[in-house]
């Protein structure tokens, strides 16, 4: 059977979205995930690949949006010997323009997002290696907890983020319809 979250996170689901949002209908349901950062000098975790921060470039192939980069923010990818599996961008004590609610939201200490591995090398540790030398890597600059906003329907991401033991904190909630909205976190 076919779970539900797979029916939306596609090239399908993604077109009906797009489309909706040009004809000014948009809702979302975003699940703010937070987690304390170790302090103890732990090891990130995902030795079968090398994972750091990187030139923005080096991920090009896989499509990672490097126009969307916010100052100071930076790039941390994990490779398979020289090819990249994967990315994510992670900043500090940064605001940030959350698209697909409409706002401006600020973050204390880290903020990860746009976690993305290739498809042929998805569940092989590739985002777990990626979240937590994040985490590392802001914690090695005084950063005492870390954040992700996560779509409800991203099942995935949810899973990833409470696996590194991020817990969720709120929920953001969205709706326009045309000229009118509404947002509510809870």
């Amino acid at each position: 059977m076919t779970k539900a979250w797979k029916l939306s996170r596609n090239r399908y689901g993604r077109a009906v979205y797009d489309r909706l949002q040009a004809l000014g209908v948009t809702a979302t349901l975003m699940t703010e995930y937070v987690a304390a950062l170790p302090t103890d000098g732990a090891t990130d975790r995902g030795a079968n690949h090398t994972v750091g921060v990187v030139d923005p470039e080096r991920v090009a192939s896989l499509g990672a949006p490097r126009s969307e980069l916010q100052p100071g923010e930076v790039v941390i990818a994990a490779f398979d010997g020289d090819e990249p599996a994967g990315y994510l961008f992670c900043s500090l004590d940064a605001t940030h323009t959350i698209d697909p609610l409409e706002r401006e939201r600020s973050f204390e200490g880290a903020y990860i997002r746009r976690v993305f591995v290739d498809p042929d090398r998805r569940n092989r540790g590739v985002a777990t290696a990626l979240v937590a030398h994040a985490c590392r890597w802001a914690s090695d600059r005084g950063a005492a907890r870390a954040t992700a906003l996560v779509a409800r329907d991203n099942v995935p991401s949810r899973r990833l983020f409470e696996r590194e033991g991020f817990e969720p904190a709120r929920t953001h909630g969205y709706i326009r319809l045309g000229r009118f909205s509404y947002y509510r976190t809870y």
